[in-house]
């Protein structure tokens, strides 16, 4: 390859593997189209720099035409603004600045996939341009093999954080990247090896480096697969909700108009979700700035046409129409949502205005919601129901709400190690029901005094609808489930919701990642405080909870399974000790169990009834114990070729053989002699070796095995010259 070549091969890489880089965005928009906007000045500044070469320009040529291309390839192939004479305007040009600087943060803010248009296009470009703008340069102007190199891994390091938490195949396209990148140096180190000395392969050796590096992370992503995505570095993004924290969970009520909105298209059995409250701050549930639990995601973003739902689930198409009564920021929202679309009215709400939280399926408008909105949105409405046996999450730190923690001495009696965690969770949720007290009454207070020592911690508990799904939030995150506290409203006829509507309910994370709703019914408390009386006193929580353990030990409670009393787990050590024992005492028993098959054997043989059977069997004797010892001959061999591989029983062997061929069966006394002759050779070939063969020669299996095989085949097929028709003998015959 000459040099010429070489340089437009290199130029050729640069290209393929910012192809690959960038494609790790792919979830981040809505189509392929950013390729055209990263590629573009990639293309560019490969076809400048061997350009520049060929002239025998140096790097400042190059980088003074690459940085005065910079702004207009900016305008035509990322904003697509090229501007009269393909000249940005001064407007063009300051967008492409700012732009520069503010379409990261833009990208990152925005719930994916985003629509590929607008300055989020700028950042394919930077990363193609400003990797591709040394890298070029360096892969046809230089020889060192690893310059090029460098610049393209840092655009690697630089896609992954603005990408989503998991990108598609981001482990397989690493290592493709990299199995190229260091296939590339390798041909680049032997090109510039070639300069002062004959190549030595360097096909090959490129060759064996990318197949080492795949297999290697291959073995490495088997063997230890990362399932746990929480430590991935994203950036943040612009927060522009700083004060969602202080919105209120519920609209303001009016008096004189009490309908609030109207909402068509909510499956039976959903309610619509306003506030999503997932952070308890120490005196009330809150929406928190980024949610416990999510991962990185859990955050407050701009939406675009479409968004991606983080769980399957069946499609809802929903309309709402507000009413005056509204007043609130919280957007009315069902499940996972998939697409929204305002009405357009020019100074309404737009959906620019709107910030949508994944982790917790809920939006708000900033500046509050324009009660003449009419909006439209699809959704992914997943399960609503659960079981007792469903697996629950493992709650993080932030998730257990560590500010709820005076609620553990009250938490004590369900806290029951043989049950599990949701079992817990709807014991506790059984006790609120039967033993509280509703007030109706409205008030919202949520903190330590009120949900510990007047609720939970009280023989006479009240409170009010909202106050016991406060409890019930904090309590299920304190037992072991990771739960949130929402609000909302299921429409009535006609999807009319009017402010009596509106109510609270838990929703608790299961193992799929879903939240599933713990409705008020199941632990709201069962008797209305008159006005006048006094609560009835409930029973101490630690009685009512064994009265409870024990009417289910009955197997007739569909919440709570029976109470299961299992000794202490083993230790893993122990478990793997007694696994290996275990299979170590059967491989003892199963050596023991050869010798045994091998005399039962040689009796049979022994007792055959056929003419001819004493001097087959008695030359297979010879043959087996050769193999239990380690050395067989063929099966396929003559008797004679046999006895000479072997060494010994050469007269036998004829002996053998004459006696099969014979026209008449020869005098039984003869066929005892042979027998008897043959177990001489054969205890003479287990005797020629030391202690070891002899073990071998009772121990080993292997005689047994090829009998076997040889039992299976001769029932289909006659494999010896010296077997008729209807005296079929074993192989060696």
């Amino acid at each position: 390859m000459t040099r010429q070549q070489g340089s437009v091969a290199d130029g050729v890489v640069v290209v393929v593997a910012l192809a690959m880089i960038l494609s790790i965005l792919d979830d981040s928009f809505a189509d392929r189209t950013y390729l055209v906007a990263g590629l573009v000045p990639v293309a560019l500044l490969v076809g400048l720099a061997l350009a520049t070469r060929r002239l025998h320009e140096g790097g400042w040529w190059y980088s003074l035409a690459g940085l005065a291309g910079f702004v207009p390839v900016a305008a035509w192939a990322a904003l697509r603004e090229p501007g009269p004479w393909v000249f940005p305007t001064f407007r063009t040009v300051g967008r492409v600045l700012t732009g520069s600087v503010d379409a990261p943060l833009t990208l990152v803010s925005t719930v994916p996939p985003v629509e590929p248009s607008g300055q989020v296009m700028l950042v394919p470009f930077l990363i193609g341009f400003l990797a591709a703008f040394p890298a070029a340069w360096f892969a046809v102007a230089t020889t060192r093999p690893f310059a090029p190199v460098v610049p393209l891994l840092a655009a690697l390091a630089a896609t992954i954080p603005l990408g989503v938490l998991a990108p598609t195949l981001m482990v397989t396209r690493g290592i493709l990247v990299g199995g190229m990148l260091l296939a590339w140096a390798a041909v680049r180190a032997r090109r510039r090896e070639t300069t002062v000395s004959a190549t030595r392969g360097a096909s090959a050796a490129a060759a064996a480096a990318v197949l080492t590096v795949v297999l290697v992370s291959a073995f490495a992503v088997l063997v230890v697969p990362d399932s746990d995505v929480s430590d991935r570095v994203l950036l943040s993004g612009r927060n522009d909700t700083p004060r969602v924290a202080e919105t209120p969970a519920l609209p303001v009520p009016r008096t004189d108009d009490i309908r609030l909105f109207t909402a068509r298209g909510v499956p039976d059995g959903h309610r619509l979700r306003l506030a999503v409250l997932d952070l308890y701050e120490g005196t009330a549930w809150i929406p928190a700035e980024e949610s416990p639990g999510s991962d990185g995601y859990g955050t407050f973003k701009r939406v675009g046409s479409a968004v991606a739902a983080l769980h399957p689930g069946t499609t809802a198409v929903v309309r709402v129409k507000f009413r005056p009564g509204y007043s609130s920021d919280w957007l009315p929202m069902l499940g996972e949502l998939t697409s929204l679309d305002f009405d357009f009215n020019p100074g309404r709400t737009d959906v620019g205005d709107v910030r949508y939280n994944q982790a917790t399926a809920s939006a708000l408008v900033l500046g509050g919601v324009d009660v003449r909105d009419e909006y439209r949105f699809e959704s992914v409405v997943g399960k609503v129901g659960f079981a007792r046996r469903d697996r629950t999450r493992e709650p993080t730190d932030e998730q257990r709400q560590p500010d709820g923690e005076f609620l553990d001495e009250h938490l004590e009696p369900f806290d029951r190690r043989e049950l599990l965690p949701l079992e817990r969770v709807l014991l506790l949720a059984r006790y609120l029901r039967t033993q509280g007290t509703v007030r109706t009454t409205e008030a919202f207070d949520q903190s330590p005094d009120m949900l510990g020592r007047r609720m939970l911690g009280s023989q006479r508990m009240t409170g009010t609808a909202f106050q016991y799904s406060a409890l019930m939030a904090l309590g299920a995150s304190r037992l072991g489930v990771p739960a949130r506290l929402v609000t909302g409203a299921a429409p009535g006829r006609r999807g009319l919701v009017d402010y009596g509507d509106l109510t609270s309910w838990v929703e608790l994370q299961f193992e799929d990642g879903t939240w599933r709703p713990l409705d008020l019914e199941r632990y709201l408390g069962s008797r209305v405080l008159e006005e006048g009386t006094e609560p009835v006193p409930a029973p101490d929580p630690e009685d009512f909870v064994q009265q409870q353990l024990d009417q289910a030990s009955k197997g007739k409670d569909r919440e709570i399974g029976p109470p299961r009393d299992e000794a202490e787990p083993r230790p893993a050590r122990q478990v793997a000790l007694a696994v290996v024992a275990v299979i170590v005492t059967l491989g003892l028993a199963a050596l023991l169990l050869v010798p045994l098959a091998k005399v039962v054997r040689r009796a049979r043989r022994r007792r055959t009834s056929s003419w001819s059977g004493l001097y087959v069997n008695g030359w297979q004797e010879v043959l087996d114990a050769a193999r239990d010892c380690g050395t067989p001959v063929p099966d396929g061999w003559s008797r004679f070729a046999q006895a000479a591989g072997l060494g010994v029983g050469a007269d036998l062997a004829r002996e053998a053989d004459a006696a099969v061929f014979a026209p008449g069966p020869p005098d039984e006394a003869e066929g005892r002699a042979f027998w008897d002759a043959c177990q001489r050779v054969r205890r003479e070939l287990v005797m020629q070796g030391g202690l070891r063969r002899r073990l071998r020669a009772h121990l080993d299996p292997a005689s047994l095995v090829a009998g076997w095989a040889r039992r299976s085949r001769s029932g289909r097929q006659a494999r010896h010259e010296d077997r008729g028709p209807g005296r079929q003998h074993p192989a060696g015959a």
